[in-house]
């Protein structure tokens, strides 16, 4: 909140007035200060600061509206120091003109005459100094600004681009998904299976899961769990007694939130280049475990001693880019081959939960959301 209000002040156009209104105040407040060094007469310098503050305004309004953004920020050095020089020695003659004929006079209460005016009196460096210091200020912020908000804009893109990347990576999951439950439910009902119907609706709340829930950054845990234990149970049904499969399932997961469909691939991998290249008994052993913010995946599938068939297809790959993007440097994902079994264990750092974390798991939880 409080960011927000400072970007608002310092980058919105709205409150231009109230940045430089402020800044203009620092400066009197400073140079109002070192003008008067005679405590005796704390007025002049104030004095000093009103009757300066408008050839200063516009000496430094120059610089840092025309010259820099028109020159030096788009590399025409040249230009911009030339011009600088015509323009400081412009300045010289504001300076000049705001002394000798404002300032003297308003004190004095007598002009000076021209012909006591000598070279020396034009090129006094002391209020040129003061003029190109506030100046200085003044193109400090500007370009302060102007890098704040390349910054700001190539964060956006980079944000913009792993949203993208991550849209992408999705719609390649879901269609492969679907094709692998579709394929279930096709050899189910060549088989005239009686369970066809009751598979069929699991596989109406798997599509509803992937179509809608799925779109959201992240869903319940314990949903994705359920949806495992639904696809599992059309590969089972295809499979009949010839598949043995362990599920376990412990630890705090009620709670939890997660990013969605982040285990299918997992688990659709082994079924392709385990369980359906074997023939006999197969088997496949799934363990998900949540201990404080850890939680630690790990599925194991039988496979064939000769089999040398690659287990990371397009779904590995794409699980690896998606935990790369939504969980930098806080997962660890291994895979290997063991004899007669591939093994594949991932373990992810989840966020802390916080009372605004259990709000909304207790929102997604409540009736109708469900």
């Amino acid at each position: 909140m409080r960011n927000a209000i400072f970007n608002q002040i310092i980058f919105s156009a709205r409150y231009r007035w109230l940045r430089h209104f402020l800044f203009w105040l620092i400066y009197f407040l400073v140079f109002s200060i070192f003008s008067g060094f005679d405590l005796t007469r704390p007025l002049e310098g104030i004095e000093t600061c009103l009757i300066f503050t408008p050839a200063n305004a516009i000496y430094v309004y120059v610089i840092i509206y025309w010259l820099v953004p028109r020159f030096l920020i788009k590399g025409r050095y040249l230009n911009f120091f030339l011009l600088f020089c015509a323009w400081a020695f412009i300045g010289l003659l504001l300076n000049f003109a705001t002394r000798y004929f404002l300032l003297i006079p308003f004190r004095e209460g007598r002009s000076t005459p021209m012909v006591h005016i000598v070279y020396r009196d034009i090129f006094a460096l002391g209020g040129f100094g003061v003029m190109n210091t506030i100046a200085m200020f003044g193109a400090f912020i500007k370009f302060f600004k102007l890098w704040y908000i390349e910054q700001h804009q190539k964060m956006q893109i980079e944000k913009d681009k792993i949203t993208v990347e991550l849209e992408l990576l999705r719609a390649q999951l879901h269609p492969h998904f679907l094709f692998n439950t579709l394929n279930n439910l096709y050899s189910l009902v060549n088989e005239k299976s009686d369970n066809a119907p009751k598979m069929l609706l699991r596989l109406s709340g798997l599509l509803s899961y992937v179509l809608y829930e799925c779109k959201a950054d992240e869903v319940l845990l314990s949903k994705e769990i359920s949806v495992i234990k639904d696809y599992v149970a059309l590969e089972q049904e295809r499979y009949g007694e010839r598949l043995d499969v362990s599920l376990n399932f412990s630890g705090d997961i009620e709670d939890r939130m997660i990013v969605p469909m982040l285990f299918q691939p997992f688990i659709e991998n082994a079924f392709k280049h385990g369980t359906s290249e074997q023939l006999g008994k197969v088997w496949m052993s799934i363990d998900l475990s949540v201990k404080k913010n850890q939680l630690c995946f790990k599925i194991i599938n039988s496979c064939d001693v000769g089999n040398s068939t690659n287990h990371e297809g397009i779904g590995i790959a794409n699980v690896k880019k998606r935990l790369e993007l939504l969980y930098p440097e806080k997962f660890n994902m291994q895979n290997s081959r063991e004899e007669n079994m591939y093994v594949v264990s991932l373990v992810i750092e989840l966020k802390a939960l916080e009372k605004t974390d259990h709000m909304a798991v207790e929102n997604m939880l409540a009736p109708g959301l469900v």
